[in-house]
Order: structure tokens, then C-alpha cells, then sequence
């Protein structure tokens, strides 16, 4: 590069001169650490949530079986619930990190207000549809030694799920900010109380009464409360007054724009996935369990993969909304490099460690055989499945919401309930025909939505704002 043309980048804006010289030294700026300090705390307050429903399900497991599985139960149904507001609340997630890339975080904080409001009103609905959800369970078939537990901890559970919505809209306002940290931290203290109220309320310790499996969801539902404060102190704390800045109207409908396929997709993606199981256990018991050995397995592997594609979806947001598509694809380079080396490694390495591994779990020789054979099959598709993670994480970023939720509905649907049915049930191959549908899904939805990153919109309206803002600072040269 000649002296007279450094002298014009240093009097260009400095997000240009950056993104030009990133194309000259591309990777200089940290984009893998960047996703790394981003992700490793996500990953943390992801095994943090899932070990408050194993916390509740060890502690009611002295009370019997009857209550360890009507816990179990309940557990299910409100997850359908919850995937509502885990799929809408990520666009709280993307609005604010457009917010922090375009220079007006009072918009990120005006989109965490709107969601939280948003959250809070679905967890009221399902609040009331708690206070008596006896029905629901005798329309799933449950037995009627478990319909009285599941009801009981279903009510108990109901009472914090406003609590919860406004807890996930607030986590997602502070990963899109860039602080992973903080929900992490206090999605651990949460857990620690949770724990020791479990504790408390089931068995009647510390002077508490004794509510048997309601006093484990009494406690989910007070830990969560608490979560909720701490949140909404810390965020009120940061905004520093610009709570109180603009209507919410506009907030509110670009939450709802952004989150409701989202929203769609999760519902519809775990509808397919339980007709799924539903059809492996019509075919035999060791069949359904081997299947659900395999996936608890397997957490270990998606799990890490989740969370880079979640920060890659707030780097894609911040960098488009600074202008700057390279950023965005640095970020999402970075992400695919970790995600699927990650993915592969531990993949492969539980199909070669299987024979250990799986003595842990089971001593059926047959489960352990069917549990061998999926493993292998995962060792196929998760680095496909990393691919498909982390840019269904940077098309949200980018704002691409509806292409993504169609192409995962439209790929889960044809690939998983199909092959259960016709090459598990239909030919006999068990559930590993059901999970050959795991890779067609995951490769037509990688091929589609790679495409789709290539081509996105933003590229074409990215490249004519970088050109009007190189012109603009030639001119000023």
C-alpha cells in the first residue's frame, strides 16, 4: 500500500479505514477470542439451567417413583410452554446488538424492556394455565398415580413463570451487550438457592413446611424471582435514566417481528422431535433407551456448539448494525472453525470411548450395543450440525429470522418423524434409522442455510453503504 493512499484511509472514518484493512490483514483482530470469551460463559449458564431440573428431580426421587416421574411429566409440559419464550426473547438479543454496533444502546434498552414485558405476559398465561392442569395430563395418557404429583408440581412450578419470562429477556439484552458473565453468575447464585430450598420445602428442613414435589417447584419458582430481581437491578443499574427514554410501541412490535419464527421454530422443531421419540418407543424399550443414553450423551458436544453460534449472533448483529459485513463474516469464520472442530473431536472421541462409557449408564448389553451404533452415527452429522448451529446463530444475528425458521421446520419435519417411521419402524433398522434422519436434516439445512449466508440481503445494502462511505471520504481528502 503507497504513502498517498495510508494518508487517505487515516482520514476516512475509522470504521471504514478498519474494515479496509481488515481485508488486507483479515483475522488481526481477535474474532476466535472474541467468540470464545463470548461463549464459554453461555455454555456454564447453560449446564446451570439444566442442573436445576436435575437438582429437582434427585431431590423428589425419595418421595418414589410415582413422584419422580409425575415431576418428570410436568417437567415436559411446561418446556412446550417455555419454548414460546426462549424463541421470541432472542430477538431481544439481536435488537440490542444492532443497538451497541449503531451507537444507541437506549434502543437495546427500550427492546429489553419490551421483552421483558412480552416475557412476563406469556408466563402469566402460563401461570394460569398451572392453577389447574390436571387435564393436561390426562390428555397425554399419563397414569393416574402420576396425574396427582405432575399436577402439583406443574402449579408450584407455574407461580415463578413470569419471573421466567422477564429472566430471559433480560439475559438475552446482556449477552447482546456483550456481557455473558453476569446471567451466568446469577444464574449460578440462583441454582445455589434453588438447591437448598429444594431441600428445604420438600422434606420440611429449616423450619419450612413440607410440600413434598410443590416445594421443588415452589423453589424453582422463588429462585427464579430472585434471578428476575437481580437482573432487572443490574440492567436499571447500566441504562443510567434511558429507561424512561421513547414509546415502547415500536420496541414492542419489532420484539415480536423478530421473535415470534423464531418462536414458531422452536415449538414446531421440538413437536417433531417428541413424535419422534413417540415412534422409537412404539418399536421397542431398548430401542427408546438407547436413544435417550445417546442423547444425554451427546449435550456435552451441542451444547458448547450453541453457545458460539449465540455469540456469533450478537457479533453479526453488532457488526451489522456498525456497517460492517466483513466483521460479521470474520465472526462467523471464527465460529464454524471452533464449533465444528469441537463438535467432531467430541464426537468421534465418544464413539471410540463407547465401550467404557456406556457401562456408566446401563448394564443391558443389548441398550449398550443400539447406544454404540447412534454414537456412531452422531460422529457423521455433528460437524454438519455445527455448521448449521452456528449460522442459524449469525442469520439471526443478520436479521434473517424467517428463512431460517422455515428451513429448520421444514428440514425437521421431513427428515426426523419420516425416518423413525420408515427406516426405524417400517424396515427394522431401529433407532438407528431414525437417526440416519439426523443427518439428511442437518446437511439440507447446512446446504441451505450456507447458501443463504453467501447471498444474504445484507450484503447488497452493506456494500452500497461501505462504497457511499468511501466515496464521502475521498472526497474529504
Amino acid at each position: 500500500m503507497n504513502t498517498k493512499l495510508r494518508e487517505r484511509f487515516a482520514k476516512l472514518k475509522p470504521g471504514v479505514a478498519a474494515g479496509a484493512r481488515a481485508r488486507l490483514h483479515p483475522g488481526g483482530d481477535g474474532q476466535a477470542r472474541e467468540v470464545l470469551g463470548l461463549a464459554w460463559p453461555i455454555v456454564v449458564a447453560m449446564l446451570g439451567d439444566a442442573a436445576m431440573g436435575v437438582v429437582d428431580t434427585t431431590l423428589v426421587g425419595a418421595l418414589g417413583p410415582a413422584a419422580l416421574a409425575g415431576v418428570g411429566l410436568a417437567l415436559t409440559a411446561l418446556f412446550v410452554g417455555y419454548t414460546v419464550v426462549f424463541g421470541l426473547m432472542r430477538a431481544v438479543k439481536i435488537r440490542t446488538a444492532y443497538a451497541v454496533g449503531e451507537g444507541r444502546e437506549d434502543e437495546g434498552v427500550r427492546a429489553a424492556v419490551a421483552g421483558a414485558l412480552l416475557g412476563a405476559a406469556v408466563g402469566l398465561a402460563v401461570l394460569l394455565l398451572s392453577r389447574d392442569g390436571r387435564w393436561i395430563f390426562v390428555a397425554m395418557g399419563a397414569d393416574a398415580a402420576l396425574v396427582g404429583p405432575a399436577t402439583e408440581f406443574f402449579r408450584a412450578h407455574g407461580l415463578g413463570a413470569p419471573a421466567l419470562g422477564v429472566t430471559v429477556a433480560l439475559v438475552q439484552h446482556l449477552q447482546g451487550r456483550g456481557d455473558t458473565r453476569t446471567p451466568m453468575l446469577t444464574g449460578l447464585a440462583a441454582n445455589a438457592l434453588n438447591a437448598a430450598l429444594a431441600y428445604a420445602l420438600i422434606h420440611g428442613h429449616a423450619g419450612l413446611p413440607a410440600l413434598g414435589v410443590a416445594g421443588a417447584g415452589l423453589a424453582t419458582s422463588l429462585s427464579v424471582a430472585a434471578q428476575a430481581i437481580a437482573l432487572s437491578f443490574w440492567v436499571w443499574r447500566g441504562a443510567r435514566g434511558r429507561l424512561a427514554l421513547g414509546p415502547l410501541g415500536p420496541s414492542l412490535r419489532e420484539v415480536l417481528s423478530l421473535g415470534a419464527p423464531t418462536a414458531a421454530q422452536f415449538g414446531l422443531e421440538t413437536l417433531a422431535f417428541t413424535t419422534f421419540t413417540a415412534l422409537l418407543g412404539s418399536i421397542a424399550a431398548a430401542e427408546l433407551a438407547a436413544h435417550q443414553i445417546a442423547l444425554s450423551l451427546l449435550r456435552a458436544c451441542f451444547l458448547p456448539g450453541i453457545a458460539v453460534a449465540e455469540a456469533a449472533s450478537v457479533l453479526v448483529g453488532r457488526a451489522l448494525g456498525e456497517g460492517r459485513p466483513d466483521r460479521a463474516d470474520r465472526a462467523v469464520r471464527a465460529g464454524l472453525w471452533i464449533a465444528a472442530g469441537f463438535m467432531a473431536f467430541t464426537s468421534v472421541g465418544l464413539g471410540l470411548a463407547s465401550p467404557r462409557v456406556l457401562g456408566l449408564f446401563t448394564a443391558d448389553a443389548e441398550v449398550a450395543r443400539i447406544a454404540a451404533r447412534l454414537l456412531w452415527v452422531a460422529a457423521l452429522f455433528e460437524t454438519v450440525d455445527a455448521v448449521t448451529i452456528v449460522l442459524r446463530g449469525a442469520l439471526r444475528g443478520a436479521k434473517d429470522v424467517r428463512f431460517v425458521a422455515v428451513v429448520g421446520i421444514a428440514a425437521s419435519w421431513v427428515c426426523v418423524p419420516s425416518a423413525a417411521w420408515w427406516l426405524g419402524k417400517r424396515l427394522g433398522w431401529g433407532a438407528v434409522g431414525g437417526w440416519l434422519g439426523f443427518v439428511g436434516e442437518t446437511t439440507i439445512a447446512a446446504s441451505l442455510l450456507a447458501w443463504r449466508w453467501r447471498t444474504a440481503p445484507f450484503r447488497r445494502s452493506g456494500r452500497r453503504r461501505l462504497t457511499g462511505r468511501l466515496a464521502a471520504g475521498l472526497e474529504a481528502s
